[in-house]
């Protein structure tokens, strides 16, 4: 009786543990870049100018804060794009991508561009996500991106 207590025990724990996991996990569904391309709202291409984390005021207990201690120097959201090329939808110059504060969001780096596979909300404002296609700007993403433009096109 002891020894299935144990054992049961141990199963629960690691049941828990698992699930705590799981649940930090960004659920993406795969699909390709022409699909992310036809369902998002605007694809554009930008360079990260600013980031604006310090407006958060609790930012120290997210979970990207916790995964990256120098998330508020170096990365993070509140971002502000120079628009550089529209390749879908109607953004101005400059756009702010503002957070979801989830596992799920993208993180920037200042200085850095990117493609970006993102929506707008009904307030306004500018969202993207990690299962969206958005990357950070090289020669053979930005090459295979525009072959897939080019054949939908």
């Amino acid at each position: 009786m002891k020894k299935l207590f144990s054992k049961s025990l141990l199963l629960l724990s690691v049941t828990v543990l698992c699930s705590y996991s799981l649940a930090l996990a960004c659920d993406c569904i795969p699909h390709s870049m022409e699909e992310d391309f036809e369902s998002v709202d605007f694809v554009i291409q930008g360079k990260v100018t600013d980031i604006k984390d310090l407006d958060y005021s609790n930012i120290e207990s997210t979970l990207a804060y916790r995964l990256n201690p120098e998330y508020v120097d170096s990365a993070g959201y509140y971002v502000e794009i120079n628009v550089s090329q529209k390749f879908k939808g109607s953004v101005p110059d400059t756009i702010i991508i503002t957070p979801s504060w989830s596992g799920c969001d993208f993180f920037f780096r200042i200085n850095s561009e990117y493609v970006i596979f993102g929506y707008r909300n009904s307030d306004g404002h500018y969202h993207t996500n990690i299962c969206t296609k958005t990357f950070k700007l090289d020669d053979t993403k930005l090459n295979r991106f525009k072959a897939v433009i080019e054949k939908g096109n």
